[in-house]
């Protein structure tokens, strides 16, 4: 590598301007073409971790590598110093002979880059937005699935609420064609001599009761998947800060940051530390894909799952049926049906007004009352529980 190429060639000119021994020479290169291939082993294995999937082990990695460089500085000084000591070419001592023709520029800069490199700014930016990521696929897995779950229950819900309507709406119109009497003898009258026309009206209300407790029930149900929803919009939020790409963006420029000044920190007298530069490049280049990774399943929440979610809370689940105009024809359909009854039963009440007095009479009073208030307490019932279920929804 170009650091060390550099090195050994300042070496043989300081050991040929000093006359030193060939040998010597020869068995320092040695020494310099070890610690090369070996110091790019460990650049290798620390970008293969980085450049990887996941994050398990990276920080570990770069603190082994980063021990391992420190030993390897430490041996290639040691055993420089003893080769050195083994010419005969002048009267220096070894640490002399060192200071004099070694690469110990190389050296000091080499150690203070790797406390740098120790520090693991780089790799805990990789570690977090691998979690990011990794938080960003599960929170997208939860809300999916989440989502998917409401909607089906949804679907059975909505089903049965319009099946009540229709129900409701049938039962009313099928009291409403048996009171529509024409002729002889009038509607007071049948429902005087025919007991199931009197009684036809207290059914109605059971069925009614029956059918929009139903509706009411089902209104909970819907509540629930609801609430689904709105936990989801609520988890979505509450994480924007640390699932966001701007927490993404802020943790790669503090990697990036920290891979730039490493070769700052190293370069001393003869040593550029060229070789950090290119690693810093490949390193913030790894950290760029992390970055895209993880920005890339943060859009999918915050630019499409979220509004999804917002969208499904205030339109499916934001009434009791998913399209409110069909609980508002529910609402005038049964409002017309059971305005057509009363106008019937006004009808009759003002027949019987017209009755003789006695026992015939009162007797109609009563069947009329009995009819009269069956269908005021269903039409009650029906809108008043209808808008209980729809509050419920809402709520």
């Amino acid at each position: 590598m170009e650091d060390v190429d550099d090195a050994r060639e300042l070496v043989e000119q300081r050991m040929r301007a000093t006359g030193m021994e060939e040998s010597i020479f020869d068995r320092i290169t040695d020494l310099l073409e070890r610690f090369d291939t070996d110091r790019e082993k460990l650049f290798e294995e620390m970008l293969d971790k980085l450049e990887a999937s996941g994050y398990d082990g990276l920080r570990d990695r770069w603190s082994t590598n980063c021990a391992q460089a420190d030993a390897l500085l430490e041996r290639l000084e040691e055993d420089m110093v003893d080769v050195l000591g083994d010419s005969q070419a002048n009267a220096m001592s070894a640490s002399e002979r060192m200071a004099a023709v070694g690469p110990v520029d190389l050296i000091a800069g080499e150690r203070r880059i790797w406390q740098q490199v120790a520090k693991g700014d780089v790799p805990d930016a990789a570690t977090l937005m691998g979690k990011v990521l990794e938080a960003d696929l599960a929170v997208i897995k939860k809300c999916e699935e989440d989502l998917k779950e409401a909607r089906n229950n949804d679907k059975v819900v909505e089903a049965l609420i319009v099946k009540n309507f229709g129900s409701i709406t049938a039962t009313a119109k099928n009291l409403l064609v048996k009171y529509t009497v024409t002729g002889v003898p009038r509607l007071l009258v049948l429902l005087m001599k025919d007991p199931s026309a009197k009684e036809a009206a207290t059914e109605a209300l059971k069925a009614i009761e029956k059918l929009a407790e139903e509706n009411y029930n089902a209104a909970k149900q819907k509540r629930v998947a609801k609430q689904v929803v709105l936990d989801n919009v609520k988890l979505l939020n509450d994480a924007r800060e640390q699932l966001s790409e701007d927490w993404v963006d802020k943790l790669f420029a503090r990697g990036a940051e920290a891979a730039a000044g490493w070769q700052g920190t190293g370069r001393t007298g003869y040593y550029e530390a060229t070789d950090w530069d290119e690693f810093k490049n490949a390193c913030i280049e790894a950290l760029d894909t992390r970055s895209e990774a993880a920005k890339e399943q943060s859009r999918k929440i915050y630019d499409e799952l979220l509004p999804t979610f917002v969208k499904e809370s205030t339109n499916a689940f934001g009434a009791l049926t998913d399209d409110p105009a069909t609980l508002e024809r529910f609402n005038n359909d049964l409002k017309d049906t059971f305005e057509s009854l009363e106008d019937l039963l006004e009808g009759e009440k003002q027949f019987q007004d017209e009755l003789v007095d006695g026992a015939g009479k009162q007797a109609a009073q009563e069947t009329l009352a009995t009819v009269w208030t069956s269908v005021k307490a269903s039409w009650a019932l029906a809108t008043s529980r209808t808008k209980d279920a729809d509050d419920e929804v809402k709520r």
